[in-house]
């Protein structure tokens, strides 16, 4: 008999590919999400459980932050460039704004579900339980 472990023993890529699909990291076939902002408890194909207890997303927010402030800056910058020579400081400012409002909530599910996968991965690699 195969243990579950071993059985969806998938690596880093693979789990993160799934992830962004909004898909279980360990198997890929069951949503993650209900809504867009509702998970599911546990996958239901094969039973990985999400939510690991209280603090376990702080790796999400670290995801999310980091997206999100790369997104304003890159908002900023493209919006700088293309208003250049002149800028536009009052259109530079509308984007910036709207892209750091916008960016962490679009990011949300994807965030978590990369945690997850990362987290998996990194218990994999250290030998220990990911399930």
């Amino acid at each position: 008999m195969t243990n579950v472990a071993t059985q969806f023993n998938t690596g880093w890529w693979r789990g993160a590919g799934r992830a962004l699909l909004l898909k279980c990291p360990r198997c890929g076939r069951a949503k993650v999400f209900r809504r867009f902002v509702i998970m599911n408890r546990e996958c239901a194909h094969c039973g990985l459980l999400f939510d690991r207890g209280h603090g376990y997303w702080l790796g999400a927010m670290m995801f999310n932050m980091a997206f999100a402030i790369g997104a304003i800056i890159a908002a900023f910058l493209v919006t700088l460039w293309v208003t250049s020579p002149d800028p536009d400081w009052n259109l530079v400012t509308v984007v910036t704004v709207v892209v750091a409002v916008l960016a962490p909530l679009v990011f949300f599910p994807f965030s978590r579900t990369l945690w997850i996968a990362a987290e998996r991965s990194a218990r994999l690699r250290d030998g220990t339980t990911p399930e």
